[in-house]
């Protein structure tokens, strides 16, 4: 046998196995991936980006609403997707049962047969052998629930509380028609994460004409009574302060079933008023045809799905992989004509949760499967900018609220950059960069403008989790990130200035501090001009915004020359960048690093950018996420990881470690299609061994947004070995066998708990 067929028998024998998708690219998608497990994300149904998001919640749920082992307490209409933290959300919640009880708790019943969908929901819920099924809409959805024979069937309708059953309702109402069968209510909220107050509203009917109506206020059930209000009340505590406290407020419909009765639910939810709530009911859902929502749903997805295909791959990577887009197609929501005070025809937005988790990962593939959402992301920042009294786009901004509530510097520049840089078309850029102008003369913090740095002593309104070293590392980037803009628009003074302003993150680099036989690291700096007296192994959420001295040290984007020569050249940075890796010093799991992998590929070591990208990936185990999603920042990461490339945000480059998978083939809306294909990708094989643009040899591990959007195919050749593909001829085989060989990896250092 030839040296070259033996070749490609071993790396077949490595590889799982494969065969052709036969599934419907829309039932691939599994949603109890990061909801059983780690990832605090949703099992409900949702179109693409959408306002509404009904989904089941649990007693004893994550900060998204639901934990899988726990008993189902109703179906809720709003929620974020994988955020941690305080809950947001929770609204209307729609409980069947059999018998009345207002009380949460007294809801809560045991699932069987769950099935979750990306287009829908069903499940049994086994108290009272009651079948609950879902279909959304953009603004509304259609239930569907399957009673037994009963004289006491219920539907009951909390207007008050949200997630984990906390009472957020300030003023608010519920009324029923008994004329029309039209149930409406809402008001005026509070308690969410942003703790801004806001106003939610929905309109409901219901398809089966009840036995019996009523309303409850407080603790207190009002049988027979079409209407209820309430609103908060003061209490005086004994020791004499006053407290307010919320509400209960809810209504409830009892019907007389037989035995498989079903009876219809559908609902809209509008953050601008009742009317607009029963405008879109009407609109979306005019007819009692949960199967046709259902289908349509379907169909949607189906569209929004095949914009990315996969071939060749097991089914358990089909899975993971479409589950990873979905997941990133769910939020930031398009909440265009229903956020008061805002432009009704401008694009506006809404749920960004926040900037800093998702500009690395969720923008840069917004850019490559759906540049009009990106388009109308950064339109809706044009939007904000005119309104905002400050003219300041914050990095969270919830409920149609600003939230300064930013980890680092002003994300909402990166994205814009993002775009700018992607070429992505129908962005007014003028106006797109006098916000960051505007942000780089005056949402920097006062020192880093005049002196450099964010001090660690500094007041500012900025957020309070602004730290001193990430902040000024992050403001450098958004510094850059200006001058490139402003460098292609013309504005040459500006470019300049903020250009030589990207070299602040020098100023937060301490020469003296050394850690395991290293030199050199940021940390904080007080604006007297002293560091902080941080270890390189410390730092987490004290000089840094979740992360240490160490991690923080790779974060220079947009200056690695001048990062690597502050290191001692480069293959002291190799050698320091994987002792980080393989000491624990890198949680690459958390959005502070989850660029520290490719910096090898940066740095002429594609390989080593292929073994820890492939240790990153192994985090994704079963249904579980490394942590929250946080937006589908997590689940955009690991589309990235399996497609073989990555982005640097800002920047129109991709560095590659090698896909995971025999090929996947991008749908671009411009009509053109790039595919990346490989042989023998999968399992061992995780090494480039050569590669192709367009048929052309590629010999850097890189590759850019034109080459992606002009169409064409990027080829590869994979094997289980390091080879020296993109290394610029400094290879040692040896070397490169002892800097991937499995070492146990200590738990990350700082604090893992986000």
């Amino acid at each position: 046998m030839r040296f070259s067929a033996l070749l490609s028998c071993l790396l077949a024998a490595s590889l799982p196995i494969a065969r052709a998708q036969s599934t419907a690219i829309e039932d691939l998608v599994d949603p109890l991936i990061g909801s059983a497990g780690r990832g605090s994300c949703m099992p409900g149904p949702c179109l693409p980006h959408a306002s509404i998001y009904p989904s089941p919640e649990t007693l004893g749920a994550t900060p998204g609403g639901y934990a899988g082992g726990q008993p189902i307490v109703g179906f809720a209409q709003l929620h974020t997707q994988g955020t941690g933290g305080n809950p947001s959300y929770g609204n209307f919640l729609i409980t069947p049962r059999l018998g009345l009880a207002i009380n949460e708790a007294d809801h809560a019943s045991p699932k069987a047969d769950e099935v979750a969908k990306a287009y829908g929901y069903s499940v049994r819920l086994t108290r009272d052998n009651i079948r609950a099924e879902i279909a959304p809409a953009r603004h509304s959805a259609i239930y569907r629930f399957t009673f037994p024979a009963s004289d006491e069937a219920h539907i009951n309708l909390d207007v008050a509380r949200k997630i984990r059953g906390e009472i957020a309702l300030d003023e608010g109402a519920v009324n029923i028609d008994p004329a029309t069968g039209l149930i409406t209510g809402g008001g005026h909220f509070s308690k969410n994460w942003n703790p801004a107050p806001y106003e939610v509203y929905f309109a409901a009917r219901v398809s089966v004409a009840p036995a019996a109506i009523g309303t409850w206020t407080g603790t207190e059930v009002h049988a027979g009574a079409a209407g209820g209000s309430v609103r908060t009340t003061e209490v005086t505590l004994p020791n004499g302060k006053k407290e307010k406290r919320n509400q209960s407020l809810g209504a409830f419909l009892r019907f007389k079933t037989s035995a498989g009765q079903q009876v219809l639910l559908k609902i809209a939810v509008s953050f601008t008023s009742v009317a607009q709530a029963q405008r879109w009911l009407e609109a979306e859902i005019p007819a009692w045809d949960f199967d046709g929502v259902h289908a349509a749903a379907a169909a949607t997805w189906h569209r929004a799905l095949g914009l990315v295909t996969l071939g060749g791959a097991s089914d358990e990577e089909a899975r993971k992989f479409t589950t990873g887009v979905w997941h990133a197609m769910v939020q930031p929501r398009d909440r265009t004509g229903d956020l008061p005070g805002f432009d009704p025809k401008a694009p506006l937005w809404d749920d960004h949760y926040t900037l800093w988790d998702t500009w690395k990962s969720l923008f840069p593939l917004m850019a490559i499967l759906e540049p009009e959402a990106m388009r109308d992301n950064v339109r809706s920042f044009i939007e904000r900018h005119r309104i905002a009294s400050d003219g300041y786009v914050a990095e969270a901004f919830i409920q149609g609220k600003e939230f300064k509530a930013g980890q680092g510097g002003n994300e909402a520049d990166n994205v814009i950059a993002d775009a700018y840089a992607k070429k992505i078309p129908g962005v007014d850029w003028e106006q797109a960069y006098a916000v960051m102008k505007h942000h780089a003369e005056h949402a920097r913090t006062v020192n880093y403008r005049e002196h450099g740095w964010m001090a660690s002593d500094e007041k500012t309104d900025y957020s309070h989790r602004i730290r001193s070293g990430s902040a000024t590392l992050d403001f450098a980037y958004n510094d850059f990130n200006a001058a490139q803009m402003a460098r292609g628009l013309g504005h040459t003074a500006d470019a300049e200035r903020y250009l030589a302003r990207s070299k602040n993150w020098l100023n937060v680099w301490d020469d003296s501090l050394e850690s395991d036989g290293y030199r050199g690291f940021v940390r904080g700096r007080a604006r007297d001009g002293k560091f902080s007296t941080t270890s390189a192994t410390q730092g987490f959420n004290t000089d840094f915004y979740e992360a240490i001295c160490w991690e923080f040290s790779f974060n220079v984007p947009h200056d690695l020359p001048g990062l690597v020569e502050k290191m001692g050249g480069r293959a002291t940075f190799i050698r320091r960048l994987t002792h980080a890796f393989r000491a624990g010093y890198i949680d690459f799991g958390n959005e502070p690093a989850f660029m520290s992998p490719w910096l090898f590929a940066r740095v002429g070591r594609p390989y080593l950018a292929s073994y820890w990208a492939d240790q990153l990936r192994g985090e994704y185990a079963n249904v579980n996420l490394p942590g929250d999603d946080d937006d589908g920042a997590m689940s955009s990461l690991y589309v990235f990881l399996t497609t073989g490339f990555f982005p640097v945000a800002g920047q129109d480059v991709y560095f590659i470690h090698g896909p995971r998978v025999p090929e996947i083939t991008f749908h671009l809306t411009n009509g053109k299609t790039f595919t990346v294909s490989a042989e023998h990708a999968g399992g061992k094989n995780l090494y480039v061994q050569r590669a192709t643009l367009n048929g052309r040899a590629l010999d850097e591990p890189s590759f850019h947004h034109g080459d992606l959007v002009a169409g064409g195919e990027l080829h590869f050749l994979m094997g289980p070995q390091p080879s020296a593909w993109g290394t610029r001829g400094d290879f040692d085989p040896a070397a490169a066998a002892a800097e991937v060989a499995p070492a146990p990896r200590p738990p990350y250092l700082g604090n893992p708990a986000r």
